[in-house]
Order: C-alpha cells, then structure tokens, then sequence
C-alpha cells in the first residue's frame, strides 16, 4: 500500500502558515503584535489544506464514476474554502427561517457586514 501524501505536497497552492519560530518543529508563538487572521492562521491552515485536497479528492472520485457525466470543473483553491468558511462563519450572525435562505441573493434576505 502506498504511503498518502502529507497535504502540502499534494496541494499546488500554498498560503500563509502564521509566524515560525527557530525551527520548523517548534510551536510559533502569540503576541500582543498577533493579528486575528494569524491566530486563525495558525491554527486552521493546515485543516483548511486538508479540506481542499479532500473536497478534490471527492469530486474526482465521483466524476469518475459517471458514465456520461459533467467534464471536470477546475479544482477548489485554498482561497475559495477560506471564503466558504468565512460565509458559514457569517451564517451565524443572523436567523434565517431556511437553511437556503442564507446562501440566497435575493434583496429581501441581504446581510450587510
């Protein structure tokens, strides 16, 4: 069996993996100077990698298994998920009667941020 590859060799895309201490190994570190989305960073980058090489991953497999399906649509980028997890995120700062609702354009459900 074929030993899986770690998601950032697997991803073509690279994005900012927060402070680094000394060594690669070593834990970083926050400080007063630490923005929000490098606190988040730190944290989550490697989960948001894995997320989209397995959302790919999927949708490849699942492509291949129909006969006459859909021709491949380009595959997801780190960037597009953190803009899915930010809406998902924003999700919660309003009520909406329907799941749909949130996701929908319509003028009468805009959420202003």
């Amino acid at each position: 069996m074929e030993t899986p590859l770690l998601p950032s060799e697997q991803c073509s895309t690279h994005i900012y993996r927060g402070p680094r201490g000394k060594k690669d190994n070593e834990a970083s570190h926050i400080n007063d100077g630490s923005s929000p989305l490098s606190v988040f960073l730190l944290y989550f980058a490697e989960i948001i990698t894995l997320l989209v090489v397995e959302t790919n991953r999927y949708y490849h497999d699942y492509i291949d298994r129909l006969d006459n399906g859909p021709s491949p649509e380009p595959d997801v980028t780190e960037a597009e998920m953190f803009v899915f997890m930010a809406l998902t995120v924003l999700m919660g700062h309003g009520v909406r009667d329907k799941l749909t609702y949130y996701w929908s354009t319509m003028n009468q459900l805009y959420t202003p941020f």
